[in-house]
């Protein structure tokens, strides 16, 4: 299991370079997609201030000594981080407009999504309480998935 974790946020980081990239430098969107970008940023600030940093890892393999967090954010999805950074990264592939922009955002949202189903899979074996925690609140998209 390590190397599939390791492998996604390859992937993951793979996808974020290629969102990232200004391939057309000439042809950049509007400068208001960038403020989807801040959308995004916002949230995961929002939500370092319920999982602090130490308690969760780049990896979707839970931390030695971890503890499960079911405020804020939390309270209504599970992973608002992966969320987060879906959202950036979709401002910035709007903003630079180039199918490889596109390519790196649906790389990024996959490698998110296996991620997240990887470490509820952990969770749900280290934390008891994570089944019920499970069936109140949705994965990534409030009231939705």
């Amino acid at each position: 299991m390590p190397f599939i974790a390791h492998l996604l946020v390859v992937l993951q980081f793979t996808g974020i370079g290629a969102t990232c990239i200004p391939v057309a430098y000439a042809r950049h969107g509007s400068p208001g997609w960038l403020l989807i970008c801040a959308l995004g940023v916002a949230g995961g600030i929002a939500t370092l201030c319920y999982n602090r940093i130490g308690n969760f890892n780049i990896n979707p393999l839970p931390k030695q000594g971890g503890r499960l967090i079911t405020t804020g954010p939390y309270r209504y999805i599970r992973h608002p981080m992966y969320l987060s950074l879906v959202v950036v990264m979709l401002g910035m592939a709007l903003y630079n407009a180039h199918w490889l922009n596109f390519a790196g955002l649906a790389l990024v949202t996959a490698a998110v999504s296996g991620k997240a189903v990887l470490e509820e899979r952990l969770l749900l074996a280290r934390f008891p309480d994570y089944a019920d925690y499970r069936r109140r609140t949705r994965r990534i998209i409030p009231g939705v998935f």
